[in-house]
């Protein structure tokens, strides 16, 4: 037997789950689900490596039963809403939106009603010029970023503005990436180092990044790139994996790497080296014969709008479907992977902050907007969905045990 060997075998430790699995997401507990498997391995360099490893026929745990759905078609209502950009949950089911089109920030009961409006277009104190996200601070305060009025704005529930904070970035954006720890600080993404902020938006030092993938160009295997009349033209390979990143409210990060179809994820710390590594060892789903002529059909449509009569390259197509389509955390700090489904729908891989599996979401009929994450606390569920006609709404589900 080698060191390294020895060095795994001595710090293995094998979790037999026996207990029945149970709603652990409230309290933020690591307690797994009852017929899983996870291994914890202690590499020789100190990084823990986590397997989670399901029964031949592993079955979901929880439900996302949806509660209530706000939205509506008709105008001048504080349940019509344009383009959201930033959504936060909120104790006894509440939650509270910033609508960027009427540049407002709307917040609702838990029963859906609306209960106060805040803010305005406008560049006056507690007013917005391009504010473009929204952060829920541990006072249970609302931050509302707006790099092109260089602020953050914070309001109080109930009596709307209370204050601002200067904030400058040349890095905008469309929507806000940055995001609340449970301490209070504001981290942001900018380029190569992660920004820093304390409660009073005062500047830490920056913490380092491990270095962006080289922009490769037409090499690309997730793009097609093609030159048309009007110039160059990008379209994403379809179920080439993407990659995603979350904040844990801790202030780690977690992420799935660009181009892996596994169902592997990293979380590591901003300056830092990588805290643990868990994989969930799914059987990969194929890429049907069905799908794959679907979305060749797609393309095709896609070229031929633009007049161009190069056929792309279909073997860039992969045969499997990326196993982490998203990620987000919840506000117990579990992390929630979305992953592909063989029957379609939403569905979810719950894990601990340990990296430790905790529980799976049955299908769910509550496909999300690319560029906001859901939201989770204790057993709710909130995320923004369209209807057939495009318009938007904030629903709520309940998560709740499958019998």
């Amino acid at each position: 037997m080698s060191d390294n060997e020895r060095t795994r075998a001595a710090s293995r430790s094998l979790w037999t789950l026996t207990a029945t699995a149970i709603l652990t997401l409230a309290c933020g507990e690591s307690r797994p689900a009852s017929d899983w498997t996870v291994v914890r391995d202690t590499l020789p360099s100190g990084l823990e490596r986590v397997t989670n490893t399901p029964p031949p026929r592993a079955t979901p745990t929880w439900a996302l039963v949806e509660e209530i759905r706000v939205g509506t078609v008709e105008a001048n209502k504080p349940e019509s809403f344009g383009e959201i950009k930033g959504l936060v949950g909120l104790e006894g089911g509440g939650f509270a939106v910033f609508e960027s089109q009427a540049m407002e920030l709307r917040v609702f009961a838990g029963d859906g009603s609306h209960l106060a409006t805040h803010g305005q277009q406008g560049e006056g104190p507690g007013e917005f010029v391009g504010a473009n996200g929204l952060m829920l601070d541990p006072s249970g305060r609302f931050w509302v970023p707006d790099s092109y009025a260089a602020r953050i704005s914070v309001f109080d529930a109930e009596d709307g503005f209370v204050g601002s904070f200067p904030f400058t970035s040349f890095v905008r954006g469309w929507v806000w990436t940055g995001a609340m720890t449970d301490d209070g600080r504001v981290l942001k993404h900018s380029t190569s180092t992660m920004r820093v902020f304390d409660s009073t938006m005062t500047e830490m030092p920056s913490l380092a990044l491990p270095p962006a993938a080289e922009d490769v160009g037409d090499e690309d295997p997730s793009i097609f790139l093609v030159e048309s009349a009007t110039g160059w033209q990008v379209r994403q390979v379809p179920f080439h994996p993407g990659g995603a990143t979350a904040f844990d409210p801790s202030g780690a990060i977690w992420s799935a790497a660009f181009g892996d179809p596994s169902h592997r994820v990293h979380k590591w710390m901003p300056g830092g080296d990588t805290l643990l590594v868990a994989v969930t060892e799914r059987p990969p789903l194929p890429v049907t014969r069905a799908e794959r002529d679907s979305v060749i059909r797609d393309v095709r449509a896609w070229l031929e709008e633009r007049d161009v009569e190069t056929e792309a390259d279909w073997s860039r197509i992969p045969g499997v479907k990326p196993a982490v389509k998203g990620l987000f955390t919840s506000a117990e700090g579990n992390l929630w992977v979305q992953t592909s489904s063989p029957g379609g729908g939403v569905v979810y891989d719950v894990l601990a902050p340990n990296g430790a599996y905790l529980g799976s979401t049955a299908p769910a009929g509550l496909e999300t907007v690319f560029w906001l994450s859901p939201v989770v606390r204790g057993d709710s569920y909130w995320t923004v969905v369209f209807d057939e006609l495009d318009v938007p709404y904030v629903v709520r589900a309940r998560i709740t045990p499958v019998q």
